[in-house]
């Protein structure tokens, strides 16, 4: 899975974002706070009162824009044009250790209330309207690519913003805005100095409002009839509660800011103790009453909530699947087309399973539970302890062999990093001070089985191979920057496949069998998010169909609150493939996979819609 901007995650109605992500489905401490010792100096402390955001007239700020951009030659366009956009989200420009380029004084967390983006995408449909006015015959072979994937990105958030109040602003894990706010802080935000230290700050005593917007979202979508199913509300309500309920020493946004300037070198211990009693004021007059607040709503919500999953109950919600399913997809497919092909996938997987579970002797009628479990023994177990070990070694043999495959590998550092969830990848920061990093589940022991294959879609080949890259290229700001999930997540799940196609399984028949596995459960989402958001699938439906192809309950809340955006790893590995077996039959004895890679990642994330006409354009010209 990958996590790339939090903002872009969930603004543009969390597009990107995956391979395995192991969700905590609960784990609320305990609500008894009579022994939590507060420090009186620490309740002495007055916090800087924080204003409501101020937006501007639309009207104005669109006319600003076009006063900005309108007329400079094409390149500038580009460049000026996504700035205009970046500019408005002061989240991702922080992580990126970008402040004093783009000379913000006054660092704010990014406004997700819903008239900030429908302000956002009147900005966005000026820019449209701006680039559609440019000649495509005055530009050169590269401009034009670059005009039709800035169009395609900007038609598709315009429309996003028709479907902005089909989501659950409060959901679990990275889906929803507490957790994404709660990692910004633990992950993303920079200290690496006391100025960076005391913005943290600044930006943590603006916690309690981002929560107050999420409350008003959550209110909005109810008073339209949209409102988390129960199922996925409670424990979505017990990671708020997490929070709530919590010391404010204890919580995690005391103890990463307690282990961020634990490392400064540029201040005394008496200004890091300083800092220290300001952040737990702060997290006990304005973070915990804010998640308390939250969690009262939450629950106030619970007798309405609909004991169904599926956006298809709702009004409006059959049209916005169809939406997601294109945007997610990149493709016309019917809610029907992408169910049954998610069918035909499994029965081939399945196929090529048997072959391994005869190789090993295991009996025909058993359960694919039953079956994995066997390759779960049998492969070995790893300790908690020695993961990230192993996925360090596997890495370094993957990019021992990269050559072979690749013309161009990632310059910037990638980490491996354990703890009690995993399973996805954040983009290291453009200033080069925060890594790629490929979070990984640490918690506990594990079968080795599926350990090299989620090594090879985090990591590399994966998401740190073509994200990395793509942010160093020679390319416009947003060719950079702009991922479309099935390009991304396609890529990931490619790259797991390359590793078997050039022998890296070879002698690793568990290590493949766990490929297999993670083949099956990326078609069963075909399958799964078509039944529950087009088809009117139950949860334990869902669970069922699960159980019975894969052999586990799958992650049926996950595909439940992201509609579609689970359908994008199969289709975009497929297409991919079919691609290469275009280009290896059109030039014969003249293809070089290493050429191939470079015509699909060295141009940037982009839909595959467009990226057939690239890979075309690769075959022509290598055919000239």
């Amino acid at each position: 899975m990958t996590v790339l901007k939090m903002s872009n995650l969930l603004t543009t109605k969390m597009m990107l974002i995956t391979a395995l992500f192991v969700v905590s489905c609960g784990g609320s401490s305990d609500s008894n706070n009579d022994d939590v010792v507060i420090d009186p100096i620490v309740n002495e402390i007055v916090l800087d009162v924080v204003s409501d955001f101020q937006l501007s007239n639309t009207v104005e700020v669109v006319s600003e824009v076009n006063q900005r951009l309108n007329g400079l030659p094409i390149d500038e366009f580009f460049e000026q044009a996504y700035l205009v956009i970046v500019e408005r989200n002061h989240d991702d420009i922080i992580s990126d250790g970008k402040l004093s380029e783009f000379g913000i004084e006054n660092p704010e967390l990014f406004n997700i209330s819903d008239e900030f983006d429908q302000q956002l995408v009147a900005i966005k449909a000026e820019i449209s309207s701006l680039l559609s006015a440019y000649e495509l015959s005055e530009m050169t072979a590269s401009q034009r690519l670059s005009a039709r994937i800035f169009e395609s990105y900007l038609s598709f958030e315009i429309q996003w913003g028709e479907f902005r109040h089909f989501n659950y602003p409060a959901t679990y894990g990275l889906f929803g805005w507490p957790s994404n706010t709660e990692r910004y802080f633990t992950d993303l935000i920079p200290v690496t100095n006391q100025s960076e230290a005391e913005i943290f700050l600044v930006l943590a005593n603006q916690v309690q409002r981002r929560i107050e917007q999420i409350i008003t979202l959550i209110e909005t979508r109810e008073s339209l009839g949209i409102i988390e199913p129960r199922i996925t509300a409670d424990f979505s309500r017990n990671n708020v509660d997490t929070i709530a309920n919590g010391n404010p020493r204890t919580t995690s946004y005391y103890q990463a800011y307690l282990q961020k300037v634990n490392q400064l070198n540029d201040v005394t211990n008496a200004e890091r103790n300083i800092m220290l009693d300001k952040m737990e004021a702060i997290v006990e007059q304005k973070i915990i009453p804010a998640y308390q607040a939250l969690s009262k709503k939450m629950l106030d919500l619970r007798a309405k909530a609909p004991t169904e999953i599926g956006f298809g109950q709702f009004d409006g919600g059959d049209e916005f699947y169809q939406f997601t399913l294109k945007y997610f997809t990149s493709s016309e497919m019917t809610p029907a087309e992408i169910h049954q092909l998610g069918l035909d996938e499994l029965a081939r997987i399945k196929a090529e399973m048997r072959v391994h579970f005869d190789t090993l002797g295991y009996p025909q009628n058993e359960s694919i539970a039953s079956l994995y479990a066997r390759v779960d023994s049998d492969g070995g177990t790893i300790r908690g302890e020695d993961a990230i070990a192993l996925y360090d070694d596997i890495i370094a043999r993957a990019y021992q062999e990269l050559p072979l495959y690749f013309n161009r590998l990632p310059q910037q550092e990638m980490v491996v990093i354990g703890g009690e969830s995993g399973g996805f990848y954040i983009a290291g920061s453009d200033d080069g001070v925060r890594p790629g990093a490929f979070y990984a589940y640490t918690a506990g022991d594990q079968p080795y089985t599926t350990m090299p294959t989620l090594a090879y879609h985090e990591a590399v080949p994966g998401h740190h191979m073509q994200i990395a890259i793509a942010n160093e290229l020679s390319l416009p700001l947003f060719r950079r920057k702009v991922n479309f999930t099935s390009f991304v997540e396609g890529w990931g799940l490619y790259a797991e496949r390359l590793a078997k196609d050039v022998g890296w399984y070879e002698n690793d028949i568990y290590g493949d069998l766990g490929r297999l596995q993670f083949e099956a459960m990326r078609a069963s989402r075909l399958v799964l998010d078509t039944g529950i958001h087009a088809m009117g699938w139950s949860y334990a439906q869902s669970e069922q169909f699960s159980r019975d192809n894969i052999g586990n309950r799958g992650s049926i809340a996950r595909y439940s609150v992201w509609p579609g955006q689970a359908t994008a790893y199969t289709t975009g590995m497929l297409k991919i493939l079919e691609l290469r077996e275009l280009a290896e039959q059109s030039l014969g004895k003249d293809y070089d996979i290493r050429a191939f890679h470079s015509a699909v990642i060295e141009n940037g994330s982009m839909p595959l819609t467009i990226l057939e006409d690239v890979v075309a354009q690769y075959i022509q010209d290598q055919n000239n």
